[in-house]
Parts: C-alpha cells; structure tokens; sequence
C-alpha cells in the first residue's frame, strides 16, 4: 500500500527501496477507483475495500496510488486539488476523451 505525502508542491512515494517525486503542477488529471474486497478466512469472512488514486501528467503518464481504504484516496485527492486547482477531477467521459 502507498505511503504517499503531498509537500513543497510533489506528490512524494516509495518505490522499491527509493523514493520518488511527482509535480503537482505536471498533473492533468486524477481520480479515485474502489475495489471491493471479499475473503474467506477460517474463522470467518473479510469484507474491505481498497481505494486508488490514478493521476496522469502532461505527458500521458499514468501513475497508481493504492491504499488500505477509500477514506486515504479521497484524502490524498483533496490535498492535490488543493495543489493544483486547475487538476481535473474525476473519472467522466469529457475527461476521459481528453486525457486518454
């Protein structure tokens, strides 16, 4: 799961063992995407949800956020929208025809 922080205008994360960064300013486009997750244990069942945030710069680079809830998603969406007000938001059909 992503253990991401929004500062100094970048979105910063881990991957692997190194950590990268992301201009907010660079972002064109982000919205979130749930997972409803169901698992069988042997003393009961598991019901979650895994949350996403998807984000794509001008260059049409698609980058993943995953996250242990939807809560953490929105939360991570609110603080780039609040970066970068001109960021469409949202997974529509006019965002979709103009960024994919």
């Amino acid at each position: 799961m992503a253990k991401v922080t929004v500062e100094d205008g970048k979105i910063r994360y881990r991957k692997f063992l190194s950590v990268c960064e992301l201009p907010v300013a660079d972002l064109v486009w982000a919205y979130l995407q749930q997972e409803d997750v169901s698992a069988k244990m042997c003393c009961g069942s598991y019901h979650g949800e895994i949350g996403r945030v998807i984000v794509r710069d001008r260059n049409g680079k698609k980058q993943i956020f995953q996250f242990e809830s939807m809560q953490e998603a929105r939360e991570l969406l609110e603080k780039l929208q609040g970066e970068n007000p001109e960021l469409a938001i949202g997974y529509t059909e006019a965002n979709r025809k103009r960024f994919e």
